[in-house]
């Protein structure tokens, strides 16, 4: 039977009896046919509270509905339906919307509903899934106050909470308490020590356990090699009865973490049939440590095989084409993962702004920084220093003061790219208003970078002894950078007497630097000491050293 002849505009208004509407509701296939009860509903003034919890509870039923579920169930006043308030609970933890999902409890207990087993497992998975352990030990009080301790369901959610929150002790103190034990409940006290890197309590429940499984066997390798203890991860990982995508994938990121970069090769290799997550570990190990052309060539084989790039192996790429300037890759690449559009991760969109900045495409790292629902103080960060680079410095410091008004807290990171862009345009007196800033207002304390963009911006300002005077009073300061940015300096503002001294310290710190003779001999030149230009040039080329490409003698 279908709705058509019930809801027709024709129809008898005696046909809008609550009877009637909720077998409407009751037998409706599709959302559009549960909006077209609801509009009746609405028309007719027949909002009983019975049916528009049936309603909710309908809405339910259909993928990608949960929004106008949420809509319907907020228009009942104070309900006290559990069944109802479990299910819209549920909804939202499988949605992946958990801070959602906690708030409904906590609005659920404030209206004088008490949940169930079913409702504290929803909730308790929404804190384990979030890390929220602040609010799942308030959901264990109400568990102990209800009288859940002992429901097997709770408490193995409860164990699962505390472990993948870290909480290693109370998930002990809960699994110590179970009467009754299953593969899950051992499965989950084995993987909270070996994620918290407790490698030994760990290892003495695996070998006690009643029954393995392969999540149990690969959460002791995912520990072993995330923990830098490869001989006993290859040790169980030999032994393991089943071995799948996720061990591979661990053993592979172990290797990579300790550098062993042959041993992973020699692993993934081994893999009959490779999916995506193996590829993409792959990938990161290569790029973790340096092989760059290596993780850019496997990630072209994943092409021409048609394996799916997952946003790990396309941030590894990432890191390999900034590393390489490799641009034809970087912009496959961006191509893809910017087709993805909302879909991105943080860190995806994050490495995204980091690789158009290098490439020098600033327009599109500022596209996508835009388009980001969610940024953190790597993405401020990020644009801030791509700006930066590119001499954009009103734009800098305009996205600097927007992550202000965001509540978004820079980082030393952050004020690096904005003293950067102050010096870039000459902005002395701002530079040094921000770097008070730093130190005064967050508390950050500066490091060699902070006082070397110190120095170049009082140096670009013609301060050179300011700049000189702060080179050397700051430990670690009188490094190539620090100098380098100070005989620049002197060449733009002709200073004869303190580019001499930066050339000395340089000459000592990168005696092979042809750039820093080239620079003296100009500033030399700039004042018409042509026999000076012409002793650095003999003092250059007794040293066997020749000019780089791109420098040119004043003199003749």
């Amino acid at each position: 039977m279908t709705l058509e002849p019930l809801l027709s505009p024709s129809t008898s208004h005696t046909f809008d009896t609550v009877p009637v509407l909720r077998f409407c509701l009751q037998i409706s296939k599709s959302v559009k046919q549960l909006q077209q009860t609801h509009a009746r509903l609405l028309r007719t003034g027949t909002l009983q509270l019975q049916l528009l919890l049936l309603l909710t509870t309908q809405i339910l039923k259909f993928q990608n509905s949960l929004k106008y579920a949420r809509k319907v169930f907020d228009e009942i006043p104070q309900c006290q339906n559990l069944f109802v308030w479990t299910a819209l609970i549920r909804a939202h933890t499988l949605n992946n919307l958990f801070a959602d999902s906690l708030s409904l409890f906590t609005k659920m207990h404030s209206c004088g509903v008490s949940p169930n087993a079913f409702t504290f497992s929803s909730a308790l998975s929404a804190a384990a899934r979030t890390s929220a352990v602040v609010e799942g030990r308030g959901l264990h009080t109400h568990v102990v106050k209800l009288g859940f301790s002992s429901n097997k369901v709770v408490e193995t959610v409860l164990l699962d909470m505390y472990s993948k929150c870290g909480a290693v002790p109370d998930a002990r103190q809960v699994f110590d308490s179970m009467r009754e034990k299953d593969i899950v409940s051992w499965t989950a006290m084995v993987s909270g020590y070996a994620k918290a890197g407790q490698m030994s309590p760990a290892r003495e429940l695996f070998d006690v356990m009643p029954e393995r499984n392969v999540v149990s066997w690969t959460a002791m390798v995912a520990g072993y090699a995330s923990n830098g203890e490869l001989g006993s991860a290859r040790e169980l990982f030999s032994q393991m009865p089943e071995r799948n995508s996720v061990s591979w994938t661990a053993m592979i990121a172990g290797y990579g973490k300790c550098g062993n970069v042959p041993c992973a090769r020699q692993l993934f290799d081994q893999i009959a049939t490779k999916d995506p997550e193996v590829h993409a570990a792959m990938i990161a190990c290569y790029s973790q440590n340096g092989f760059s052309k290596e993780a850019i060539e496997l990630y072209k084989e994943m092409k021409k095989t048609k394996v799916e790039a997952n946003e790990v192996a396309l941030v590894g790429v990432i890191s390999a084409c900034t590393q390489t300037g490799d641009t034809d890759v970087a912009d496959m690449v961006a191509s893809h993962m910017e087709e993805r559009g909302s879909k991105l991760t943080l860190i995806a969109a994050n490495a995204l702004i980091h690789l158009h900045s290098k490439c020098g495409t600033i327009e599109r790292a500022l596209r996508v920084f835009h388009k980001m629902q969610e940024k953190d103080v790597i993405s401020y960060s990020a644009v801030i220093t791509g700006l930066a680079v590119h001499g954009q410095t009103k734009e800098a410091l305009n996205i600097f003061e927007q992550m202000h008004l965001e509540g978004i807290e820079p980082n030393e990171v952050t004020f690096v790219g904005v003293l950067n862009a102050c010096s870039h345009a000459g902005f002395v007196d701002e530079g040094l208003d921000y770097f008070k800033m730093m130190t005064k207002t967050y508390g950050l304390v500066p490091r060699t970078e902070h006082y070397a963009c110190l120095a170049d911006l009082l140096g670009r300002a013609g301060r050179l002894k300011e700049a000189q005077k702060l080179i050397e009073n700051i430990a670690g300061l009188s490094d190539a950078g620090a100098w380098g940015a100070l005989l620049g300096a002197c060449m733009v503002h002709s200073n004869v007497e303190i580019g001499e001294t930066a050339a000395k310290h340089l000459f000592k710190i990168e005696p092979e630097n042809t750039g820093n003779y080239v620079l003296l001999a100009n500033i030399y030149a700039s004042v018409n000491r042509w026999a000076d230009a012409e002793t650095v040039r003999k003092m250059m080329s007794g040293r066997g050293l020749r000019k780089n490409p791109g420098f040119s003698w004043t003199s003749s």
